[in-house]
């Protein structure tokens, strides 16, 4: 036989071999694309919590007094210029509403505690 070409059981070969690449190339994939969006989500959390800051040390007078809480909307450190205007969810890709979450500023006695939470 003077054919060209792949036999089957080479063929069947190549398929496997892809198979068992894309079994240990796949979970890798998932897991560090989850792992960015985890960090994602992390840094924009330090980095709304970086611009309450800044509104804090701006607005002295406003803060809480000792054991007491402020509730900080995302809002007014939008209009303030203290983050950006558009945050987007990294999970989804969808637009956070800066009336519905709050950077809550909680005074200890010692240091100011800041949190990204939901307002209540």
């Amino acid at each position: 036989m003077n054919r060209k070409g792949f036999t089957l059981i080479e063929l069947i070969g190549v398929i496997v071999i892809l198979s068992l690449l894309t079994l240990i190339i796949v979970p890798n994939v998932v897991t560090y694309l989850q792992q960015g969006i985890s960090d994602s989500k992390e840094f924009q959390s330090e980095s709304i919590v970086l611009g309450a800051k800044n509104w804090a040390s701006d607005h002295k007078d406003e803060l809480p007094d000792d054991g007491d809480t402020l509730n900080l909307q995302f809002s007014t450190l939008q209009s303030g210029g203290y983050i950006e205007k558009n945050i987007k969810d990294p999970e989804t890709g969808d637009e956070i509403d800066a009336n519905a979450m709050c950077v809550v500023i909680t005074n200890n006695g010692k240091k100011y505690n800041y949190e990204v939470k939901e307002c209540s």
